[in-house]
């Protein structure tokens, strides 16, 4: 008995207990979650609160007891210690001390497991708890709702009394109605009849009216007619005399329609002979050099042929960085050979070749020349009566005129030179002798509608006019067209290796008053075709050599830059190879540009293009073509000339 009593026997009897309660309680939350009603619900849980708090009551005597227990088991402790009974007890109870706090322990770690037991039944009470407020609240927004449809129900019954009202009081105003109806109908019976006889009247009026509008439109007839007759008469007479006026008119715009053209531009001639072609250019770079100028000699003989081949290349363009001598150089070269020099500023709005000829004011009833067409038709000796005096000589004493296009790209040139391009073009291989023939490369200059052919004028450009155009490369400028530079030979000046001192302008045109002036017919004589047979043959071999090639990548040329290199070659005053140089720069490397470097074919023509330029021996055309091929490698062709 006195073993049952052991406090190791009560905690366990303890822990027994709690754990058939937390059981119990684990039950009555089970149960409680099968509930359907409310107030089984509370009653349950109720009880259950009991249940737990007698729980705790069991626990706290538990912990009551367990206390008492470990205060004897340190009594115990203290005995042994004091004295070798307690020692002798300790070694015999050992084993039970130590196997009793072992049970100890695992009743605290049993009682720990039952708290947290009942800390997790807590928190599922409190969820439920909620719930219960949860459905309290529910049951009175419900009942909200249903006071509010009450409401509303009410307010709906009125309305349909209200329209029960309102339809009573639209019959009884239908009702009426009905009644004006049948009283509106029998009136509009009797008015039906008074219609009727005022329509038998108004008839009769009618026929009365038919009458007296016949008789005055009889009347009116008699008048019109005469009217017309008198209009007729007036016509005429106004008629006559604007025909007497027009012809007036006509007659004085025929006096002085082309008064503007007619004005000679040069006035000063002078006596023309002819000139050393060798003579010249020697003479020339010792001017130039003596008055302080640097140009390239390259620049100065590819300049000097390129004019030379007008009738199959009529324009010289001198492209490069502002301040290279692109404009003076000509002025110079036309002074040295006693040209006469006419600059022309492009402006940047010009896109029609009125900008260069002029135009026929309608308000004015004139021409208005510019100086270009006035120079022209100056020394038109085919058109006009004041210069075919130079027919006389076969045109010996023809002078030569030296046209300068000033920054010719700030407009766009296909745009307002086209015409005068292609007109240009067409003079050679013709007979300027012959009027029909000449008629295709003639311009006829604009002149009001009614002028007749006595009247019109046209203008034919003699080989004697030589044209030069100059080009700044930079993004404010248009770039040349393909159709442009086939028909053109294009020298590119680079920047100057070195910067010279001011040269004299003014001392260089001075010392030019007593040279040679060169005839129309001087100036012929230097464009004959000087090439030797085995330099045709040659040139024959490299331009189908390098045809071939442009064909690989579809850019192969014609017959006109094949004859425009050919006259250039014959043409040029120095050594075959710089010649055939010039053309490969000016005609053939340009027609590649924009061509892809990854491209089938491009390594083969430009291998093939790059042995010719060997073959020629000209080191800047090979290091320019070369750093053009490196740059195309991974974008686009892209050929900027030699800068010499």
């Amino acid at each position: 008995m006195n073993n049952l009593l052991t406090p190791t026997n009560l905690y366990i009897t303890g822990l027994t207990l709690l754990a058939i309660l937390i059981v119990a309680l684990w039950l009555s939350v089970y149960y409680y979650w099968r509930a359907k009603e409310i107030a089984p619900f509370l009653m349950r849980l109720e009880d259950l609160l009991k249940k737990i708090a007698m729980a705790q009551n069991t626990l706290e005597e538990t912990k009551a007891e367990l206390r008492a227990k470990t205060d004897e088991i340190a009594r115990a402790d203290k005995l042994v210690a004091d004295g070798k009974a307690a020692e002798e007890w300790l070694r015999n109870e050992a084993p039970k001390i130590e196997a009793l706090r072992t049970a100890i322990e695992e009743q605290k770690q049993r009682l720990q497991d039952a708290m947290e037991n009942a800390q997790k039944r807590q928190e599922e009470l409190n969820n439920l708890t909620q719930q219960v407020a949860d459905k309290h609240v529910d049951l009175k927004n419900a009942t909200e709702r249903k006071d509010k449809l009450d409401i509303e129900t009410a307010q709906q019954e009125n309305r349909i009394q209200a329209l029960d009202v309102a339809i009573g009081e639209k019959e009884r105003k239908i009702k009426e109605l009905s009644e004006t109806i049948e009283k509106l109908l029998k009136l509009k019976g009797a008015l039906e009849a008074d219609i009727n006889d005022l329509e038998r009247r108004l008839e009769s009026l009618r026929e009365k009216l038919n009458e007296a509008k016949n008789e005055r439109n009889q009347l009116l007839a008699n008048a019109g007619a005469l009217r017309t007759e008198v209009a007729n008469l007036e016509g005429q007479a106004n008629a006559s005399r604007r025909v007497l006026a027009e012809a007036d008119k006509i007659h004085e715009m025929n006096i002085e329609r082309w008064n503007d053209l007619d004005r000679p531009l040069i006035t000063n001639h002078r006596n023309v002979s002819r000139v050393d072609e060798r003579k010249f250019l020697g003479n020339l770079n010792e001017l130039l050099h003596e008055h302080g100028f640097v140009f390239n000699e390259r620049h100065l003989r590819a300049f000097h042929t390129g004019l030379k081949c007008a009738d199959i290349s009529p324009l010289v363009v001198l492209a490069g960085i502002s301040g290279t001598g692109k404009s003076l150089l000509p002025e110079l070269y036309a002074a040295a050979l006693g040209m006469n020099f006419l600059p022309v500023s492009v402006q940047p709005r010009w896109d029609s070749p009125q900008d260069l000829f002029g135009f026929y004011n309608y308000m004015e009833g004139r021409y208005k020349a510019t100086e270009l067409s006035r120079l022209l038709w100056q020394f038109d000796r085919y058109n006009n009566p004041a210069a075919k005096k130079f027919n006389e000589n076969d045109g010996r004493q023809m002078p030569m005129n030296l046209i300068l296009l000033d920054e010719m790209n700030l407009a766009r040139v296909e745009y307002y030179f086209s015409d005068l391009l292609s007109k240009l073009e067409i003079r050679h291989g013709l007979n300027p002798d012959d009027d029909e023939s000449r008629k295709k490369a003639e311009i006829e200059l604009e002149s009001n509608a009614s002028a007749n052919n006595e009247q019109t004028r046209r203008l034919f450009i003699s080989l004697n006019n030589l044209f030069i155009g100059t080009m700044n490369e930079d993004e404010t400028t248009q770039t040349l067209s393909e159709k442009v530079i086939d028909r053109a030979n294009v020298i590119r000046f680079g920047r100057p290796q070195q910067l010279a001192a001011l040269p004299d302008k003014s001392a260089f045109l001075t010392s030019c008053n007593g040279n040679k002036k060169i005839s129309f017919a001087g100036w012929q004589s230097w464009c004959g075709d000087e090439m030797n047979h085995n330099n045709v043959d040659n040139l024959n071999n490299i331009m189908l050599e390098l045809n071939e090639a442009m064909a690989i990548v579809g850019r192969p040329f014609g017959h006109r830059v094949d004859q425009a290199i050919k006259k250039y070659m014959g043409c040029y005053p120095g050594e075959f190879n710089d010649a055939l140089s010039d053309q490969i720069e000016m005609k053939i490397l340009p027609k590649l540009n924009g061509l892809d470097g990854q491209a089938t074919g491009f390594n083969g023509v430009i291998n093939i293009i790059e042995g010719v330029i060997a073959g020629v021996e000209d080191q800047e055309l090979f290091d320019a073509f070369t750093q053009a091929c490196r740059e195309a490698a991974d974008s686009f062709f892209k050929w900027r000339g030699v800068m010499r």
